[in-house]
């Protein structure tokens, strides 16, 4: 395993925090969810065009993330 690392200000840190006690998660396991969850996206952006693509930057607010079964 690696380790990846970022600075936020303190107030998106602040509510990151809240965002993953709200889900019961510690940071790192909400952070490790999020990138896997691009990732999977970016692998298989080749093979369908309907996939979500995560863009954008988010200032607050942190939109629901969704799992998403691909066959």
């Amino acid at each position: 395993m690696k380790t990846v690392s970022t600075k936020l200000d303190k107030e998106i840190a602040e509510s990151f925090l809240k965002i993953c006690n709200d889900e019961g998660k510690c940071q790192s396991e909400m952070l490790r969810d999020m990138i896997e969850s691009v990732c999977e996206l970016e692998e298989h952006e080749e093979t369908s065009q309907d996939i979500p693509r995560v863009t954008g930057k988010l200032i607050g607010i942190v939109p629901e993330l969704r799992n998403v079964r691909i066959e």
